[in-house]
């Protein structure tokens, strides 16, 4: 568990998971569907981000969830090196106050341990020029819109 002087960053288990139900009102009032499907996804097992390198984390502000990001095995290409950001969502009053970074730092730490490319995809211009600052080229393709690679060789220590 990592904090700052206003939030806790925390790994999404079995036990805190229905914490994300906090967030789903708002995402969809906004026309995100993934926070939904982020919690149907744990509950039929589909998702759980329990692959070698996956991770789901959320921010707490107080008692209160007020983001999750996760980091996914990449479903849409066929080597297992490539992982793939998830289900990065901040709440309004939140933006702008570092909690997106903060948890891609963590994303991106847990990445290259375990990748050699991180892709993501996003249609959202002001998510573009966030994940172009972190260090993400814009690379279109197929479920792709940005690319991060490491230099370095992947390691496949545990967490």
């Amino acid at each position: 568990m990592a904090r700052n002087n206003e939030f806790t960053l925390i790994a999404i288990t079995d036990s805190n998971y229905p914490m994300i139900e906090n967030l789903v009102d708002e995402s969809q009032r906004e026309g995100f569907e993934f926070v939904l499907r982020t919690i149907d996804d744990w509950d039929s097992g589909a998702n759980r981000f329990s692959r070698i390198g996956e991770g789901l984390w959320g921010l707490v502000s107080g008692t209160e969830l007020v983001g999750i990001g996760g980091l996914n095995v990449d479903p849409y290409v066929k080597n297992a090196d490539t992982g793939r950001v998830r289900h990065l969502y901040i709440r309004k009053a939140y933006r702008r106050k570092g909690c997106a970074t903060l948890l891609m730092r963590t994303i991106i730490g847990r990445a290259e341990l375990y990748f050699r490319t991180l892709r993501l995809f996003t249609a959202n211009p002001a998510a573009a020029v966030f994940y172009e600052q972190l260090g993400f080229e814009h690379l279109p393709g197929y479920k792709v819109s940005h690319v991060l690679s490491f230099d370095r060789s992947v390691r496949h220590a545990e967490p």
